[in-house]
Parts: C-alpha cells; sequence; structure tokens
C-alpha cells in the first residue's frame, strides 16, 4: 500500500511541479510536438518550450526593486546572473543566435528574448508596462523565488 500510495504521489506532483517551473527556457517552433506548452502571464500567447530549462532559476537572483523609467510608462527590475548562468547564456547567444529564450515564471511565460533583444551581459533589465499586475507579479515572484 505505502509503494502505491508513493507511485500516485509521484504521479501526480511531478506535472505540477513541472508546471510551476521558474528559469530561462529554450521555445521550440514546432508546436505540433510540444512537450511543454505555458501561457503568457497575461493569457495572451502561449508558448512551446523545453521540459527543463538552460538556465536554472538558481543560476539568477533578482536585486534592487521594481522601478520606473524616466518617461514613467515603463517599470523595469534587474537580474542578476551567477557565472555558470552567464556562461550559458553567451553559450546560447553565440551558438544559437536563431533561438528564443522563454523566461518562465511560476509556470508562466514572463518575456520572450531573441538575438535582438538579448546581449549576454551579466545583468539583465526584465521591463513591462508600469504599473501593471503583470510586471509586479514577475517582481515578486522572482524576489521571493528560493
Amino acid at each position: 500500500m505505502k509503494i502505491f500510495f508513493t507511485a500516485l504521489c509521484f504521479i501526480f506532483v511531478s506535472p505540477i511541479k513541472n508546471l510551476a517551473q521558474t528559469g530561462f527556457f529554450l521555445a521550440i517552433e514546432n508546436k505540433d510536438q510540444c512537450p511543454h506548452l505555458v501561457k503568457a502571464v497575461d493569457f495572451l500567447q502561449e508558448y512551446c518550450i523545453t521540459e527543463e530549462p538552460i538556465i536554472k532559476s538558481s543560476e539568477f537572483k533578482v536585486e534592487g526593486s521594481l522601478e520606473y523609467d524616466l518617461s514613467r510608462t515603463t517599470q523595469y527590475f534587474i537580474i542578476h546572473f551567477t557565472k555558470s548562468g552567464f556562461e550559458t547564456l553567451k553559450l546560447i547567444c553565440s551558438y544559437m543566435p536563431e533561438k528564443q529564450l522563454v523566461l518562465v515564471v511560476d509556470g508562466k511565460a514572463a518575456g520572450v528574448y531573441d538575438k535582438k533583444k538579448l546581449k549576454p551581459t551579466q545583468i539583465m533589465p526584465i521591463n513591462g508596462k508600469a504599473d501593471s499586475k503583470e510586471i509586479k507579479w514577475v517582481y515578486e515572484t522572482l524576489k521571493n523565488t528560493k
């Protein structure tokens, strides 16, 4: 009975864990064979991503607070990559420049970055519409991720 209960818990808890992942994932263009589909924070778009992050949440952290830009139309915060996270980011940008990275926060797509929007630096601004519930949620969720 104990083995059955453990197996049952694993079957039902594992997918939930995958859905609540946080990190940078590679986007997959072919949605027909999608291993992991996530919705955007605003629920307007869906993205097909790899099942595991290419840069895990333990490889970056939020620094500072949620700030306004000079025009006060955008809010942003900064994430800082660890050495290993930064090295992975550089490799992706160098050897896979056509790929997109999707920032997933607690199972929701919070941003998509391609070679035009993504320059490999150890700090990265994350921005969104000023005073939107989405940017506040992303900031608070990442800030509280351990």
